[in-house]
């Protein structure tokens, strides 16, 4: 007896299916960070970690309302950490001539003008527009635990993936649609030759790597303050000796 042929659209979509059932499942981090890996900066008081740009596993933070979401971007512009992004930027622009605003000093300031707007506009549908009508949390949620190949692999699915107001885990429409919307309003202040289809879709191509690169520094960045301190624990130690 023949077997039945299966149809390419249906063998399309039952990959697809599992591929996102896949990325799914097992997204809850773990109760608690290693030790090695957990957090080593002073949190701020409760409250103020409403704010947090991550949370480490099994840490109580305050809930994000509507009117909390609102003004979230705010505070994430409020930091002094919020130049570097625009900067490298619009360094690695003038090195690549995208926008094109030309190659000079004045084209540079032009770059870090725009990409200071279009970082802004990011934030502002990323982590307040979108979070608030798909009930998302905006904060990055830390693995600290496992190895660095799966910690990375899950800053990374962070991009795609997200906590909900509820505590479960599905696709990340804010950053995946923020980031598009963003992008979509660069020809608005990009110079004639940047306004076209292809540059909006490379900036959100380019915009959701830098999503999931911000991620994998959240993830990692308290391991190597953790490093410092052991280092200087242990050199003191020494010394007193």
């Amino acid at each position: 007896m023949a077997a039945a042929e299966i149809d390419p659209a249906s063998r399309e979509r039952t990959l697809s299916s599992s591929f996102l059932q896949g990325l799914l499942q097992n997204q809850s981090p773990p109760a608690q960070a290693d030790p090695q890996a957990a957090s080593p900066m002073k949190h701020a008081s409760y409250e103020k970690r409403k704010w947090a740009q991550y949370v480490d596993p099994g840490e109580k933070i305050p809930a994000l309302y509507p009117n909390d979401k609102w003004v979230f971007w705010l505070h994430e512009e409020a930091r002094v950490s919020t130049a570097y992004p625009a900067l490298i930027s619009a360094g690695y622009g003038q090195l690549t001539g995208t926008p094109a605003y030309g190659s000079d000093a004045a084209a540079f300031g032009d770059r870090v003008g725009a990409a200071f707007l279009r970082q802004a506009t990011m934030r502002f549908f990323c982590s307040s527009f979108f979070p608030v009508f798909y009930r998302e949390d905006p904060r990055y949620f830390r693995k600290a635990a496992g190895s660095y190949l799966g910690r990375a692999a899950w800053a990374a699915e962070r991009a795609f993936v997200t906590q909900r107001d509820s505590g479960r885990h599905g696709f990340n429409f804010s950053d995946i649609f923020g980031h598009l919307v963003a992008s979509s309003l660069t020809p608005a202040y990009y110079p004639d030759k940047s306004r076209n289809v292809h540059v909006v879709m490379q900036t959100w191509g380019t915009s959701i790597a830098g999503a999931a690169g911000n991620n994998l520094f959240l993830e990692f960045v308290p391991d190597a303050i953790n490093a410092w301190h052991q280092y200087r624990q242990d050199r003191n130690s020494s010394g007193t000796r």
